[in-house]
């Protein structure tokens, strides 16, 4: 009789070899996680800077079409997400944003030092008279910039949408172009 000593199979991996990759796994997740934010983060003011765009294209074509004075408001509520306001309608700039509830999301400020014809709430407005033009004597250096950043105190998301010139010509802007 042939006595042959029983081999064990040992498939699988050992505690050792499962901390190991777990380790790696982490180490790499951790080195990737800022860059993935910041991706994230400028892709949402890309989506929200758009959305003030079209918004002011909207206003200007309505303005020409109507023959009527269009003031859109850029209202910036504690509480809640930046509105754009137009003849009473609001429309909250909520590009990517997963709930309405986070406050934090996005930061909207007018650069423009004029608040003449703004409503009350607003933290700055734009004005197209009944051509489309901006309501406006002078228009200053830079131009009028609504400046969007996600989340609110990230100046590397900085996104702007700039009216250049008192006929209402618009072009879009990002991070140094945008102070």
């Amino acid at each position: 009789m042939n006595h042959h000593p029983i081999r064990r199979a040992t498939a699988g991996f050992t505690m050792v070899e499962l901390l190991v990759v777990i380790i790696i796994a982490t180490t790499l997740a951790l080195i990737a996680a800022p860059g993935w934010l910041n991706f994230v983060n400028s892709r949402r003011a890309e989506a929200g800077r758009e959305q003030i765009f079209q918004l002011l294209r909207q206003a200007q074509t309505q303005a020409m079409r109507t023959r009527q004075v269009q003031v859109v408001d850029f209202v910036t509520p504690a509480d809640g997400l930046p509105i754009v306001r137009i003849a009473g309608v609001e429309q909250p700039i909520d590009a990517q944003v997963p709930s309405n509830d986070d406050t934090e999301m996005f930061g909207l400020e007018v650069l423009d030092g004029d608040t003449t014809g703004c409503a009350g709430d607003a933290a700055g407005c734009v004005i197209f008279n009944d051509r489309g033009n901006l309501q406006r004597q002078d228009l200053g250096e830079g131009g009028v910039k609504i400046v969007l950043t996600s989340p609110k105190d990230n100046e590397g998301s900085r996104r702007c949408v700039v009216i250049t010139s008192l006929l209402g010509a618009m072009q879009k802007a990002n991070g140094e172009a945008c102070n």
